[in-house]
């Protein structure tokens, strides 16, 4: 059957969202998926009981390491289990409205060809939660990535602009570029994102249907969020992977990725430095007696 997608969840110890997330992809109006969930090293007794709730007509795979193995080895566990048309990473705390599955699919299906159009994203609402007493409780929602019109290799270079939850790509990619790099134990996504846009194009649907749970408050623990409970681990590997890219640039005499990440860094650091500044000057330029005083 055509244009069966690939969900691919991984978890650990993090049954309160799991059910969330079985919830978010169970409930898709596009019906031919298969989703496997990825038990890196957690209890499985609890999964089994959670998925066997969820798993009433037979899409549903549970794979369940002994051990970890970490956020992108399980990953690929997941992705090579399985055949399909269409590849996403669905974390075990985000989910989805219920048409994306149907919109990003369909945006593939029918892209022309000579756009070189491998993937697509929707935008994202980044809600912001705190678990209490087995509960997800909701503080409130923000449009996350909605100032995105078109994701480029330049804008890419200098940071990850969406979230895996919110893209949809061809599986045939993979062939060329690889799976995800097992010896990253964060920015796994950005670095797969990276390789990506080098070679393809992303599309992006301007609809907020993905949804990108933060728990800030939560800085430690299997609930909380890599990004903030690993914020050094980020800062490591982000240097760890712009010194990475450009070391084989120099190897190889060109002037390629990793040229471009640090220069595109470079000018983040810049605009940072400036933007207050532009600011600061705007509101003096705005201040009625500055106005009165530069007035001609």
């Amino acid at each position: 059957m055509s244009n069966k997608v690939a969900v691919i969840t991984r978890t650990k110890n993090r049954n309160i969202l799991l059910k969330r997330a079985l919830e978010s992809v169970t409930r898709q109006t596009h019906e031919n998926w298969v989703m496997v969930i990825v038990n890196d090293g957690g209890e499985p007794n609890a999964v089994n009981e959670l998925v066997n709730k969820y798993n009433t007509e037979g899409k549903i795979i549970t794979i369940h390491n002994p051990e970890s193995v970490g956020m992108e080895a399980a990953s690929n566990i997941g992705i090579k289990k399985v055949e399909s048309d269409y590849i996403v990473i669905h974390d075990d705390d985000d989910s989805w409205h219920p048409t994306f599955l149907e919109r990003t699919v369909n945006h593939l299906t029918n892209v022309e060809k000579s756009k070189n159009v491998k993937g697509v994203i929707t935008h994202s609402t980044r809600i912001i939660e705190r678990i209490e007493n087995d509960t997800v409780i909701i503080d409130f929602k923000e449009p996350y990535n909605t100032w995105i019109n078109s994701v480029t290799l330049y804008r890419m270079a200098a940071g990850n602009v969406f979230p895996p939850i919110s893209f949809v790509f061809k599986r045939e990619v993979i062939d060329e570029i690889g799976l995800y790099r097992e010896d990253l134990p964060v920015l796994g996504d950005w670095d797969f994102h990276l390789r990506f846009i080098e070679k393809y194009n992303i599309d992006v649907i301007h609809e907020q249907l993905a949804y990108y749970h933060h728990r800030v408050t939560l800085q430690h623990g299997d609930y909380s969020n890599s990004v903030f409970g690993g914020n050094n681990k980020h800062l490591y590997y982000d240097t760890f992977l712009r010194n990475d890219y450009l070391r084989k640039d120099l190897e190889q005499n060109k002037v390629g990725l990793g040229f471009l990440v640090n220069i595109a860094k470079s000018f983040e650091v810049v605009h940072a430095q400036i933007s207050p500044l532009e600011k600061a000057v705007e509101k003096i330029k705005n201040n009625k007696l500055v106005r009165k005083i530069l007035k001609p």
